[in-house]
């Protein structure tokens, strides 16, 4: 069995409450019916060990018996029987242990969806405009910086070209973010955009967030598992410690990864089909860390400091809110989202997410630190953003949009671009 069924008896009764305050598709008798297995699976290794201890005892006698022959070749085939009856109950908890939810923090508002999301604070003056902002995509069109319709051609609808000094200040954004992190002690990573199937189930919670990966086939020279897209640059960096145990004194590792993110965007029809928001390719910075148990709220606070101290830099207006139980990720124990403002929508729309996953990957990716008394416990693993581009491009466009249709840059990005404004 992949995955150690202990934690789930000594979390027995949090994990049932925990299905049942997210509203999840299925019931706390899945926990049940895993502990279930458990047992029956320890009770077969215990048989199996005696039955291949006689094998062996009997394989390793001098005397070759017609009787014992026989002995042996009715426990080769008992063996046999018994290996495949414990292979399939070690599939099926393995895939019951994959469905498993994170345990909730106490703060977490409960509701079923966004409307319970509680918002912790609201950050920056709204601008008030003596004119109609244009939305950032007919800004950028009309300045020859965006082409949807190009992109629709080749590529489907949310897809889009960058041109001119809009690639420029999505640069300066990605390397802003690079900087100001690494400046902090961070260090940065340019991830592989495809992870194989085996490595992502540890990852990321597979029942309810494939439906959003883009599944790549094809064969190589020794290898022909399936593999998909990143759909965040989170999951390689976490994913790089699969399987490896930490020393104390190098944690918490601390990272600031760059990539592009591809997205299925499912059960997001009708919404945003058109311009820079929900994009099914997207690029991003990411804070990753992994650390010590105790230490794991103290590094999503200090990943929030860093989303809002550059939030307020770029001059956003911005709010955080507390994700309730229902609209937070499965493998969460506790998400922040903060939301800039959108001028030409008239309302706060999500940016950044930020997210304590506490020993759930790495439970399952078995990412362990050894303490100095020579324990190994399992780390916990925090992500958050560092800068969404074409979402934090969208929000520049509309909050510093000017009445004859330029637009003020930042002043922390014209080191970067070379230039004050569009």
């Amino acid at each position: 069995m992949a995955f150690n069924l202990k934690y789930i008896e000594e979390n027995r009764d949090e994990l049932i409450d925990s299905i049942e305050k997210r509203f999840l598709p299925f019931t706390g008798e899945e926990v049940d019916k895993l502990l279930s297995l458990y047992d029956k699976i320890k009770q077969q290794r215990t048989e199996l060990d005696k039955l291949r201890q006689r094998r062996n005892e009997i394989e390793l006698a001098r005397g070759r018996e017609a009787e014992k022959r026989e002995e042996a070749k009715a426990l080769r085939i008992e063996i046999s029987k018994r290996e495949k009856e414990l292979q399939k109950n070690e599939d099926e908890a393995d895939k019951l242990f994959l469905k498993m939810p994170n345990l909730l923090d106490r703060s977490v508002p409960i509701a079923k969806d966004e409307s319970g999301n509680l918002e912790i604070r609201k950050v920056g003056d709204i601008p008030k405009k003596d004119f109609e902002v244009k939305s950032a995509e007919e800004l950028a069109i009309s300045k020859g910086m965006l082409d949807l319709d190009s992109a629709a051609k080749i590529s489907g609808s949310r897809f889009i070209f960058l041109k001119g000094k809009l690639v420029q200040l999505a640069l300066a954004l990605e390397l802003y973010s690079l900087n100001k992190l690494i400046d902090k002690g961070y260090t940065a990573v340019l991830p592989p955009l495809l992870m194989k199937e085996e490595i992502y189930k540890g990852i990321a919670h597979m029942s309810t967030f494939e439906d959003a990966l883009y599944r790549v086939t094809g064969r190589e020279e020794t290898d022909e598992s399936t593999r998909f897209l990143i759909s965040t640059t989170e999951h390689p960096l976490i994913a790089m410690y699969s399987g490896q145990v930490l020393e104390e004194k190098d944690t918490p590792v601390k990272l600031i990864g760059e990539s592009p993110a591809f997205r299925k965007e499912a059960g997001a029809h009708g919404k945003d089909t058109k311009g820079m928001f929900r994009l099914h390719q997207f690029d991003q910075t990411e804070q990753i860390a992994i650390c010590k148990p105790e230490d794991s709220s103290k590094m999503q606070e200090e990943f929030l400091e860093n989303e809002e101290e550059m939030l307020k830099e770029l001059g956003l207006p911005y709010r955080v809110m507390l994700l309730s139980s229902g609209d937070m990720g499965v493998r969460d124990f506790k998400q922040y989202d903060l939301e800039a403002f959108m001028p030409f929508q008239g309302k706060y729309r999500e940016v950044m997410s930020n997210d304590n996953c506490t020993d759930w990957i790495s439970r399952r990716s078995n990412i362990k630190i050894a303490e100095k008394g020579g324990e190994r416990v399992y780390a916990h693993t925090v992500d958050a953003t560092g800068l969404p581009v074409q979402r934090i491009m969208k929000a520049i466009l509309e909050i510093h949009q000017q009445e004859d249709g330029t637009v003020k840059l930042p002043q922390v990005l014209v080191k970067y671009t070379g230039f004050s404004e569009l």
